[in-house]
């Protein structure tokens, strides 16, 4: 390459373009518009391609470089084989085509194979190992005699095409590699759903189709005579492509059947969109430019070459910092692929002539390199790769310590004086809603254990400060006209509902209503909207409903006395500083009877604030655990914060997880800010929680006593409540993804198990992977679907053929008690479980009115939805001692059978002290208390004073 500034300029843009859109490639809401991206991108990026040829008298290369003389003369050139005509056309119609193979393997991402990208340096370097002609040096000086045959062979072996190409395979073999470490998805793939052998395929004929279209890229590129032309003939190609991309998109566009809503507008996903495109435009018009000055002035290798080397030394030295870890077990194999990298680049750098790499002469990075070698091997010498304690012994007396400061914190009060001003502190200066004394009595008569800390109630209510009350009532109006929607109505004393048509719906409100008449004369005259469906449906952009606080904070803050508008002055100066017109919030958009799986993960997309990581877009890559999702909530793998694991925004690899986000929304989805209640929702959604019944919930006297339960974790699902299935739900869904770790894991998925070892007569703990089977094995799991009725349509017996049925068996007869969400809501049989002496090992993105009382590690043990660390949570409760064989060997590690035990005791008094009844109706006593005054219209000057 040249040596001068400006193509040292050229190398940083086209480095610096490629690593940020290789990192904010990996969530990006382009993603779900493949095509319609695709046009976009290119046509921006054609576009930029053109403005910049009128200022190519600033960028490298201005004058060209066409030594026309030099080829007539026969003498050596830097110039490739002149183009063909066809070149133009058939660069055209293969990045079209290309961008085909792109979305086709995205749709079956679980089944492709990893770093196949990475020989593509192979590829080019075998077409200059064919195409290689000896140049004729033409010199006046006299040739050296006296050279020695060990420097003839030296010089020989630097300039030998047969080095390029060994050097180019040594390295792109260790970036290969590299991409195996990265651990595996539950996410599968399938033999009946999908084709991974056509996958692979198509992925290793893009990898040629890319090398194709740079070496005719190259050449054409090449034979322009300066910058100006160069960069027009890229822009020409470019927006010529995206006319291609464009027809192939209205094609399909019409061929298909539109979705039901897709003529509906959404807040918050057009300008997101197009500010991707534009930005994403911008970034790869900046790449494409940098990548066709940078080959004319070297070659289509060298750019390739440098950036499948950057890629395999970032991930390389990601995985030597990971040894110990869950995510990379062995010491020796990141270090060796790190040096085949390194060696082979060094080798490729002298066999290319290429004495500056990027911004650095090849001396200083070869030093670098050596550098980087010697401190990974130091690190991993030092690192600790055993443990001293398990992981979950050290959660479980740490969450025993927090259950106990939270049940001090929510049981603070003794009198009415205490509670009132323990309410005004928690709430920043505000009186208790008006009747708060009656509550207060009604709670203590009720034995509540909580009586300071209502969390969620604050939560959910919040946003409504900011809506005034005509709004909420027009609100209310909305709701009361739309189906499956139950109306409670206290008036003068007397708390009644609609009558609806469904006797599962009448039961629910009856319940409502019963537990309501027990203090209904300390209400004010109201009507409240219930949601009687499983599934939430109120989803609000975040934008809205910020603002909605920020306006009632601000409303709130101007009653207070100083020292409490003090405290809030930060919050009043952003509402201010955000003003928004209430009156349009509550009024917007239309309600979606019907909402596709790829819409709705907008749709929640939408709901996290910006920055979040889930707000950038959907993580497209279901084939790789994302570390970066968990990492927040866990400690090392196992799940250690609950209340950051059921908030979605940032870990967006879980819209591919759970049922909820894989298959359509079928009932009525609200974006403006409506007063329903449900009984379950995510933090994504706004509803109101309230403490219903569960009409399909059996709860049964469990009378066995945990050592008398079956040594068995054990889950099993209806097929009949798999009311709706999508490829996406069968190969991604929350319960799918369980019965096939347990029943139909393939011979090369792997997990990685916390493992007993015994160092210097001490137990000690280790990371090892082992295959999933071989893990399967010691442990007693019984995950399976079983069907209740025929099985006559093509979704049951796709289930059937994937999964197999086993008769129907009773969950508390076993010690563990895996609880699985269904679709729409939470595990129905929680609270049983709660109430049994069984462990319940809960998996939930679900919130109820009681998951703020819950204590993970105490009361249930907690599984995150990926299941990466199911093996190793179940091997400390059951034990692996004379249970089989894991890599090789027998292990001694006892189960901690008393721990779990303690978990279900702990669960069962817990649930019998703060879950019961009395407790639904203190919540919905207060819950109703704090509404009444979000309602009334003096609800500024309301509240109890004593």
């Amino acid at each position: 390459m040249a040596r001068d500034g400006g193509s040292r300029l050229t190398t940083v843009c086209f480095l610096a373009s490629y690593i940020w859109l290789s990192c904010s490639l990996q969530r990006h809401s382009l993603i779900d518009q493949p095509r319609l991206s695709s046009f976009l991108i290119l046509f921006i990026s054609g576009s930029v391609a053109f403005g910049a040829s009128l200022f190519s008298k600033w960028l490298p290369g201005a004058d060209g470089r066409f030594d026309s003389e030099a080829v007539l003369k026969g003498m050596q050139s830097s110039l490739p084989q002149r183009p063909r005509r066809f070149y133009v056309p058939c660069i055209i119609f293969l990045i079209v085509f290309r961008l085909e193979i792109v979305h086709a393997v995205m749709q079956d991402f679980q089944c492709a194979a990893e770093g196949v990208e990475a020989f593509l340096p192979v590829i080019l370097a075998a077409y200059e190992f064919f195409s290689h002609r000896t140049p004729l040096v033409v010199s006046d000086e006299p040739e050296d005699m006296w050279g020695s045959p060990l420097d003839d062979f030296k010089d020989w072996l630097i300039s030998s095409p047969i080095t390029l190409l060994f050097s180019t395979v040594l390295f792109s073999s260790g970036v290969f590699m590299v991409a195996d470490f990265t651990p595996k998805s539950t996410y599968f793939c399938s033999t009946l759903v999908n084709q991974s052998s056509f996958t692979v395929t198509i992925q290793w004929l893009g990898v040629f189709i890319d090398a194709a279209v740079m070496i005719m890229f190259w050449r054409v590129l090449s034979w322009a005579r300066t910058t100006k032309s160069r960069l027009r003939t890229l822009g020409g190609i470019l927006i010529l492509t995206s006319v291609g991309v464009s027809v192939l998109w209205l094609v399909t566009r019409i061929s298909r059947h539109r979705e039901i809503i897709g003529h509906h507008p959404f807040r918050g996903i057009g300008s997101l969109y197009f500010f991707d495109v534009f930005s994403t435009g911008l970034l790869v018009s900046s790449l494409f430019i940098s990548t066709a000055l940078w080959v004319c002035d070297s070659t289509a290798l060298e750019p390739t070459a440098i950036a499948t080397f950057t890629s395999g030394m970032v991930a390389s030295i990601q995985s030597v910092l990971l040894i110990g870890t869950y995510q990379q077990t062995s010491s020796g194999l990141p270090l060796l692929v790190l040096s085949v990298i390194s060696v082979g680049f060094i080798l490729f750098t002298y066999a290319n002539n290429m004495r500056w790499i990027v911004v650095l002469k090849r001396v200083f990075l070869i030093l670098l390199l050596i550098l980087i070698i010697i401190a990974s091997s130091v690190f991993a010498i030092v690192k600790t790769k055993q443990l001293d304690r398990h992981p979950v012994d050290e959660l479980v007396y740490r969450n025993r310590v927090e259950a106990d400061r939270w049940l001090r914190h929510a049981t603070v009060s003794t009198t009415l004086k205490l509670a009132v001003a323990e309410y005004k502190d928690r709430h920043q200066g505000r009186d208790p809603p008006p009747n708060f004394d009656k509550w207060f009595e009604f709670a203590r008569q009720r034995n509540s254990v909580v009586i300071d800390r209502f969390d969620q109630i604050e939560k959910d209510i919040q946003p409504f400060w900011g809506l005034k009350q005509q709004q909420i009532q027009e609100g209310l109006e909305r709701l009361k006209g739309l189906p499956d929607i139950g109306i409670i109505t206290i008036s003068n004393g007397v708390a009644s509902h609609n009558q609806p048509l469904d006797p599962s719906y009448e039961l629910v409100l009856d319940e409502a209503v019963l537990m309501i008449s027990t203090f209904v004369e300390h209400l004010p005259d109201m009507s409240i909207a219930i949601n009687l469906k499983e599934r939430p449906r109120i989803l609000v952009p975040w934008d809205d409903v910020h603002r909605l606080t920020l306006v009632g904070t601000k409303m709130r803050f101007q009653l207070l006395p100083h020292g409490s508008r003090k405290r809030g002055r930060e919050e009043a100066r952003l509402a201010e500083a955000n003003p928004v017109d209430t009156s349009r919030l509550s009024l917007g958009s239309v309600a979606q009877s019907y909402i596709s799986a790829k819409k709705f993960r907008q749709l929640e997309a939408s709901a996290c604030p910006p920055g979040s990581a889930a707000r950038g877009g959907v993580n497209w890559d279901v084939r790789d655990f994302c570390s970066s999702c968990v990492k927040p909530h866990s400690e090392g793998q196992f799940l250690q914060d609950w209340e950051m694991f059921l908030d979605p925004c940032h870990q967006p690899d879980i819209f591919n997880l759970h049922d909820l986000h894989t298959t359509p929304h079928l009932y009525d989805l609200h974006q403006d800010l409506l007063p329903l209640f449900s009984r379950s929702k995510t933090d994504s959604f706004n509803d109101i929680l309230i403490p219903l019944i569960n009409p399909n919930t059996k709860e049964e006297p469990d009378g066995t006593a945990f050592a008398g339960k079956k040594d068995i974790v054990f889950w099993q699902g209806d097929a009949k409540e798999l009311r709706v299935v999508t490829p996406q739900s069968v190969l991604g869904g929350h319960r799918h993804r369980l019965v096939h770790l347990a029943n139909n894991a393939s011979a090369v998925d792997q997990v990685s198990m916390l493992l007993g070892v015994q160092t210097d007569k001490k137990d000690k703990f280790q990371y090892e992977v082992t295959g999933t089977n071989e893990a399967n094995g010691p442990l007693p799991f019984e995950f399976s679907f079983t069907n209740s009725g025929p099985c006559d349509d093509a979704n049951c017996q796709l289930l059937q053929r994937e999964f197999g049925f086993k008769p129907p068996a009773r969950a508390l007869d076993h010690r563990y008690v895996v609880l699985l969400d269904g679709a729409d809501g939470p595990p129905p049989d929680l609270l049983p479980a709660l109430h049994s002496n069984s462990v319940p090992v809960l998996a939930s993105v679900f919130r109820e009115w009681f998951t703020e009382r819950l204590m993970p590690w105490v009361h249930f043990v907690p599984i995150d939805l990926r299941y990466h660390a199911l093996h190793s949570t179940m091997a400390y409760f059951v034990g692996l001692k004379n249970r089989g064989f894991i890599n090789g060997r027998q292990l001694l590690t006892e189960g901690r059978r008393e721990d779990a035990r303690w978990i279900a005791e702990q669960g069962r008094k817990w649930a019998e002290k703060a879950m019961r009844r009395e407790d639904m109706e203190v919540y919905m006593f207060r819950l109703l208390l704090e509404w009444g005054r979000v309602v009334n219209e003096n609800r500024d000057s309301s509240g109890f004073v004593l």
